[in-house]
């Protein structure tokens, strides 16, 4: 990667004349293409921009400043509706994914935000796409690298939006109703060019399209911790053994979990990303506390863990990129008493990271403290822990018996959570009596880790409940996705149709 993290704020300016108009309007003119996409820098700028909108769809904007909505529900959904998150009364949207019952309001709502925002950023991917391919007069190689990380952020964008709208597309059913997979920019709407959904078969082969099509064209190089902002092929490699295994699990399908595994196999053998085992990264690098203060300003810290592959820099630039999750006031939502016990009393990740949070707000609730600092942490979105966890589990599934280095896998995520003079024994093979004995422990894990970060309702999802969570147990399986908004089915006049389990 050769541009440095600072390249947002260089072309943050940029990026807001390019994103002041809303992107589902159709492009004024070619002239205007032509200037933006001829030259590296203007093209850059645009990329970023896309990306810039990657992070609101996924992780959210607090507040409604420079165009931003509030949103950031997406990244949030992997919790709400599972025993990791407790919802109020009053927090009638997330109640809506909790029952698998939704109002108009929630429709026009937070439905509504959700798939805007994604198809604002991949008509920001599709206009960098195309504009370079048709106006692009800079280095080829750049030209090559800029479509490389456009389909990249396509690509996360269209599976965001599988998991949480593809009907039962975590569950094998490939013939079910995907998402619309738009592959051009957008060019104003007219009725007569509506388009329908695709199957879900037909997202997951476009999703891993773009990104196998993206990985020989991206940097090889992996850049500092601090400017792993974009995507390099690591990064897209991960994503790429996230979504084979997302799509393989359920049904068992062996090829594509050695797909999974080989790709994770891939990013753990690349130098540059590191795992730390000391049990301090959590509160020194990975998710430093970072409150607001009115004497310091916004802080900035000064280490960020090597095990970072990509992430949303909301710290970097405070100011004027104000984006991050917000879970310290437990408005909405809380960490139930009872998760806490999913920890034990010795595990940082209890006592730093699940702990009280504001104490103004609702004080004798537990809070995420992953996300403490208002709209100004970073938001990680792929990490080495999540690929370890993923290699250890394709290993099991692929090969049908537990292995030394499945476990091994499963010790770093575990040991590494523990005080040096506090770390419990190690497992060994003899801890486990079959492949679903390693599954449920590993699983387990892999939620005291990834908790509040994208993962876990997926994960419940494509293995059918294995972990028996009951809130989500508690909803028909043909409601464990979202329904797709009704604002979208009565513009389409039924064109884009509902997901089965809405119908009735």
């Amino acid at each position: 990667m050769k541009k440095k993290s600072s390249l947002i704020g260089l072309c943050f300016g940029a990026c807001l004349a390019l994103l002041s108009c809303d992107l589902d309007y159709a492009p004024e003119n070619t002239l205007v293409d032509e200037k933006v996409y001829k030259d590296e820098g203007t093209a850059e700028a645009a990329l970023m921009g896309a990306y810039v909108r990657l992070n609101v769809f996924l992780a959210g904007a607090p507040q409604d400043q420079n165009n931003y909505a509030n949103t950031g529900y997406m990244f949030q959904l992997a919790d709400v509706g599972t025993e990791n998150l407790a919802v109020r009364n009053t927090a009638a949207d997330y109640l809506a994914v909790e029952t698998g019952e939704y109002s108009s309001a929630v429709h026009d709502g937070m439905l509504y935000n959700l798939w805007h925002w994604c198809y604002n950023a991949v008509d920001m991917a599709n206009n960098v796409i195309s504009g370079i391919q048709r106006f692009g007069d800079y280095d080829p190689a750049m030209e090559a690298q800029h479509i490389a990380e456009a389909k990249f952020i396509r690509a996360y964008c269209y599976f965001a939006m599988l998991c949480a709208f593809g009907d039962q597309a975590l569950l094998g059913n490939d013939e079910g109703q995907g998402i619309v997979l738009r592959l051009d920019p957008y060019n104003g709407y007219n009725p007569e060019e509506v388009e329908g959904r695709s199957t879900n078969a037909e997202c997951w082969n476009r999703i891993i399209t773009d990104l196998t099509e993206a990985i020989p064209d991206l940097p090889e190089a992996v850049p500092a911790a601090a400017e792993r902002i974009r995507a390099n092929r690591a990064v897209a490699q991960a994503l790429l053994s996230r979504v084979y295994l997302y799509k393989g699990t359920y049904t068992n399908n062996v090829e594509e979990l050695t797909a999974a595994r080989d790709y994770a196999a891939t990013v753990l053998g690349v130098s540059g990303y590191t795992f730390s085992t000391s049990s301090t990264e959590f509160s020194t690098a990975l998710f430093p506390s970072n409150e607001y203060s009115q004497t310091t300003s916004y802080p900035d810290p000064t280490t960020r863990s090597g095990e970072l592959l990509f992430f949303e820099p909301s710290r970097i630039y405070a100011d004027n990129y104000p984006n991050g999750m917000y879970y310290y006031e437990k408005r909405s939502y809380y960490v139930p008493q009872e998760r806490l016990s999913l920890y034990d009393a010795d595990d940082v990740r209890r006592t730093y990271l699940l702990r009280t949070g504001s104490r103004s707000s609702n004080p004798n609730d537990s809070t995420c403290m992953k996300y403490s600092g208002g709209q100004y942490d970073d938001v990680i979105f792929i990490r080495l822990a999540e690929v370890k966890l993923t290699y250890a589990e394709t290993l099991v599934r692929v090969g049908g018996v537990v292995t030394q280095e499945a476990v091994n896998q499963l010790n770093d995520i575990h040991q590494r959570a523990y005080p040096d003079d506090l770390k419990p024994a190690v497992y060994t093979l003899a801890d486990f009596s079959s492949t679903d004995d390693f599954l449920r422990t590993l699983l387990t894990e892999r939620n005291r880790e990834l908790a509040y970060e994208g993962h876990y309702r997926w994960d419940l999802m494509r293995t059918g409940n294995f972990l028996g969570d009951t809130k989500l147990g508690a909803v028909d399986k043909a409601r464990w996705n979202l329904p797709v908004p009704d604002y979208e089915i009565r513009i389409s006049e039924g064109i884009i149709s509902q997901n089965s389990g809405y119908n009735q």
